[in-house]
């Protein structure tokens, strides 16, 4: 891999307004999603404000707008840099004394705004100089893929999955393509945690679902499985509209057993992959969901969060009891460690599936054992 490139300096002013319009831009397909925090905006606007050297951005020079003819860049690297910026301008966040490093920082700059600094600083602000590497066009996507991995293997290094999404490709497209549903962030039912989206484990998950429906359950305690599909299926994935259809037709039924009580529990994503493992397994069989599997699955939860995983001797239970009892801790062991292990994966499986479709404890039952439960 060898290009050409340029470099030069831009002015903060000229940057914000590239962005402003359209010609300076991010390519999702192989960035990742934003990693920085509130406290990572603040020390770099501190570093800009105090006239200090911050890291070069890189841009690709990589096509021209038709209507204008003016180039358009792609963000290479430096996309958090400058959203930062423009979210400083624009006001998002003040810088907060205690993310600041230095003391002359803290009386000038602290808890201030944007707007409420001089005329003089903001002028210094708009006029601070960023360097900036220019690829030339001819560069291909490949090379500038590449040199994105190899940009980001700092300190907040690249997880697994940030570095998969630079593969192209229909696999790559569907897994992002499905993290992106609604299903994932109606409100008040939100599934995935933020720290989740924004390390794209999101995408990471939607990525085991559909290995989930086209191969059934496996071990996932490393990465393998999900590298091999990212390059097996990037060029050529015949049954894209086939897997997509059944997953989004496995959110549908999976909709139905989330509530308030079974939130926190779906929220763990091997218990989520659990449920969607037992939901794949129903529409095997040509069958719904009823609201007696739901009622039983509210059931299943109640239990789970009643137990200790533990043995408890003075513990009084019928035979009845003891049979669901030993049922319980099976799966609460499935869940403790090693939770993407197959072993693991197909004990919890075969639990839930027991519990929802053949076990046919009474609600006295449950209950009971519930009660007796909470006493431990």
């Amino acid at each position: 891999m060898k290009f050409e490139f340029d470099q030069n300096y831009k002015k903060i002013s000229e940057i914000i307004g590239m962005r402003k319009r359209g010609e300076l831009v991010v390519d999702y397909s192989y960035q990742r999603r934003a990693v920085w925090g509130e406290k990572d905006w603040i020390r770099l606007v501190e570093t800009i404000l105090l006239n200090l050297v911050v890291p070069s951005v890189y841009f690709w020079n990589s096509e021209t707008d038709p209507e204008t003819g003016k180039a358009i860049l792609h963000i290479v690297d430096g996309q958090q840099r400058i959203t930062a910026i423009q979210n400083f301008v624009n006001g998002e966040f003040k810088l907060k004394g205690n993310y600041l490093l230095e003391e002359e920082s803290k009386q000038r700059f602290g808890n201030k705004y944007f707007s409420d600094l001089s005329p003089d600083e903001k002028k210094d602000f708009w006029d601070y100089k960023l360097s900036v590497i220019e690829i030339a066009r001819d560069v291909k996507i490949d090379d500038i893929k590449n040199m994105f991995k190899r940009l980001n293997l700092t300190d907040y290094n690249l997880n697994n999955q940030e570095r998969r999404n630079v593969i192209s490709g229909e696999f790559a497209a569907l897994a992002r393509e499905l993290a992106e549903n609604e299903f994932w962030s109606k409100e008040g039912k939100e599934l995935f945690r933020a720290n989740i989206v924004k390390r794209m484990q999101d995408v990471e998950f939607c990525a085991s679902l559909i290995l989930l429906y086209k191969r059934g359950i496996i071990d996932q305690q490393t990465d393998k499985a999900l590298n091999d599909a990212y390059r097996d299926y990037e060029s050529n994935y015949d049954d894209a509209d086939k897997d997509r259809n059944a997953v989004l037709k496995a959110m549908e039924l999976v909709d139905k057993f989330i509530c308030d009580k079974t939130l926190p529990f779906l929220r763990r994503t091997s218990q989520l992959y659990t449920l969607f493992s037992v939901v794949f397994y129903i529409m095997s069989k040509n069958k719904t969901i009823s609201d007696k599997e739901v009622k039983k699955f509210y059931a299943f939860v109640d239990i789970y969060d009643k137990f200790k995983n533990e043995e408890n001797v003075t513990l009084d239970l019928s035979l009845e009891e003891r049979n669901l009892y030993d049922l319980f801790k099976k799966y609460k062991q499935a869940s403790s460690e090693g939770t993407r292990k197959l072993i693991n994966r197909m004990a919890r499986f075969d639990v839930l599936k027991h519990f929802l479709l053949e076990d046919d404890s009474t609600d006295e039952l449950v209950s009971s054992l519930c009660e007796k439960l909470e006493k431990m």
